[in-house]
């Protein structure tokens, strides 16, 4: 049974919709369900926009242990330590930092733009 033009140009198009879906569908979800498994965002408009997480670092040897991150501050938890931890190594190391610092200036600067979700 051989298939007409239509039928067959019917079908990718279908196809081409649930595939670009899917792309970008799926990631947003993740996002959204990630980021309510690690608890709400931070307060943005309490940042300042020179924002860094190096005053955690106690012995100032350049790296935060888990240890000094949860003794910084109370809301803290070693969750979210292993997350941003991202070679795993148990300490968040100067690129790390310097990563983490990124994505909370950006997060502030959505959140000065008012383009934040709540």
């Amino acid at each position: 049974m051989a298939r007409t033009w239509n039928e067959i140009t019917g079908c990718l198009k279908m196809k081409i919709t649930v595939l670009t879906l899917i792309v970008f569908l799926v990631p947003s979800l993740y996002q959204n369900s990630h980021a309510e498994e690690h608890g709400a965002m931070p307060d943005c408009s309490k940042m300042p926009p020179n924002f860094s997480i190096s005053y955690l670092d106690e012995n100032t040897d350049g790296s935060i242990s888990l240890n000094e991150y949860l003794q910084g501050d109370p809301t803290h938890q070693k969750k979210t330590f292993e997350h941003m931890d991202a070679n795993h190594d148990g300490i968040l190391d100067a690129a790390e930092q310097k990563e983490i610092e990124q994505v909370y200036r950006l997060l502030h600067e959505q959140h000065a733009a008012g383009s934040h979700k709540t």
